[in-house]
C-alpha cells in the first residue's frame, strides 16, 4: 500500500496566489491544504496532520513569521517557508534563526516553491537535507549541454516559442529537445520534470 501524499499547508490572504500554490502543489502530488489566514490555520492546527507551511510574510492581521512563533509556542514545529516580497536583513536574520526553511521572492517560481518543499518535508520526517537520487543525477549526465539549456528554461516555465527565442532555433527544435529529454529522464510533463530535477539535487532551496 502506497503511503498517503504529504501535506502542505499553503496560508495567505490572496486567493489568487493560495490557490495557484495550492494547484502547483497538487499537480506534484501533495494534499495542499488553503488557508485564508494564520489565525484559522492556528484554530484548525489541533486537528491536522504534520505538515509543511507555506506562508505570506505580510498579511492583515498575522505575519507569516508571528504565525510561525505562534505554533511554536504552541508545539508545532512544522517546517515554514515564507513568501515576501521583501524583508530587511534583520528580519530574515530572526526568522532564520527561528527555523524557516526557506524565504521565497514573490512572485513565487515553481521549481523555487517545489524544492522548498521537498526540504522542507525532509526536515518533517527527520532529514537535515535532501539525499539527490543516484539514479537521477546519472540521467541527467547523459543530457546533452543543448537539453540541460533546454531544461533549464522549462524549469523556469518558458513556452517554447521563448525558449526557441532565447537560443535562437525553431520551436520545432525546441519540442525536439523537450521530447529527447523528457524521455531521457522518464518524465511525462513539466510537473514531473521539475521534481525529477530537484531530487536529482539540479536545484536547491536557499534561505536568503
Amino acid at each position: 500500500m502506497s503511503s498517503p501524499p504529504a501535506t502542505v499547508y499553503v496560508v495567505d490572504d490572496d486567493p489568487v496566489l493560495r490557490d495557484g500554490v495550492a494547484r502547483w502543489l497538487t499537480d506534484a502530488g501533495y494534499e495542499a491544504r488553503p488557508f485564508p489566514s494564520g489565525n484559522a490555520l492556528l484554530e484548525a492546527a489541533p486537528g491536522l496532520a504534520p505538515g509543511c507551511i507555506v506562508v505570506d510574510m505580510l498579511m492583515p492581521g498575522m505575519s507569516g513569521l508571528e504565525l510561525q512563533r505562534r505554533l511554536l509556542l504552541a508545539g508545532y514545529r512544522w517546517p515554514t517557508i515564507l513568501l515576501t516580497g521583501h524583508a530587511s536583513r534583520p528580519v530574515l536574520t530572526r526568522a532564520m534563526e527561528a527555523g524557516v526553511v526557506a524565504f521565497l521572492e514573490k512572485p513565487v517560481r515553481e521549481v523555487e516553491l517545489l524544492a522548498a518543499v521537498m526540504r522542507g518535508q525532509a526536515q518533517l520526517i527527520g532529514k537535515a537535507e535532501m539525499i539527490p537520487d543516484p539514479d537521477l543525477i546519472l540521467r541527467l549526465s547523459r543530457l546533452t549541454h543543448r537539453e540541460r539549456q533546454v531544461l533549464g528554461l522549462v524549469l523556469d516555465r518558458k513556452l517554447n516559442k521563448q525558449i526557441a527565442a532565447q537560443l535562437g532555433v525553431a520551436e520545432t527544435t525546441v519540442k525536439g529537445y523537450r521530447r529527447a529529454l523528457t524521455r531521457k529522464l522518464g518524465a511525462h510533463n513539466t510537473t514531473e520534470l521539475v521534481m525529477l530535477a530537484i531530487r536529482a539535487g539540479l536545484y536547491r532551496a536557499a534561505k536568503s
